[in-house]
């Protein structure tokens, strides 16, 4: 286990066992206001070389529970990213007031055109269904999951409803354009593949996870 404490904010990881596939797990939070977090991380079980030639980058999922407030009236949070290594901006972008709300066209046009995402993802062997992703504002890598995407609003999958998804699924595959790549087969996808046995588990474990 290991432990970091900066100003007043502490924080503690430590890497589950979960049937088979590590899952890491990190906790913090701020004693000035009582916020804490949880971070629960699943390694990709494939990966792809950088196009530097680097060496590979294996991709992550991350679901994050917040909870804020005082005991018995705590506000909670969920929000799944996913860490891509950086994405080829192109094909897949979704146009949205949110893309000009965090960059002007005219300063960072790259990373306008890579901010909301469409990721094909497929949940074992069901109907594959791309679904919308938005970039971090602090990150070039990791993306947020939203839900909706080329789909009629009243099929929006959100995360809570992914997430009860994860718990019983033997692999989310995720795929996606890795940064300066065009060797993936006809659409030049990536897929990321993850096997969330024992996500369950731990995330009931965890109280910022709870939303009752």
């Amino acid at each position: 286990m290991c432990k970091f404490i900066n100003a007043g904010i502490f924080a503690l990881a430590v890497a589950a066992q979960c049937h088979g596939q590590p899952i890491q797990v990190a906790q913090g939070g701020n004693p000035s206001d009582g916020s804490t977090w949880v971070t629960l991380t699943m390694q990709s079980q494939t990966s792809y070389p950088l196009a530097n030639g680097a060496g590979k980058f294996t991709p992550s999922l991350t679901v994050r529970c917040e909870s804020k407030g005082k005991p018995g009236k705590e506000e909670r949070t969920l929000g799944i990213l996913l860490d891509t290594g950086g994405v080829q901006p192109g094909a897949l972008n979704v146009r949205g007031n949110s893309s000009e709300l965090l960059a002007d066209p005219k300063e960072n046009p790259l990373r306008l055109s890579r901010e909301n995402l469409l990721f094909r993802m497929t949940i074992d062997t069901g109907r594959p269904q791309r679904r919308r992703w938005e970039l971090l504002p602090a990150s070039d890598t990791v993306y947020q999951y939203w839900g909706g995407g080329d789909t009629p609003v009243t099929s929006v999958f959100l995360p809570g409803e992914f997430i009860d998804k994860m718990f019983t699924a033997k692999v989310v595959t995720i795929e996606f354009q890795p940064f300066a790549h065009v060797t993936y087969g006809q659409e030049n996808l990536f897929g990321a593949q993850f096997h969330p046995a024992g996500l369950k588990d731990e995330f009931r474990q965890h109280k910022e996870c709870s939303l009752k």
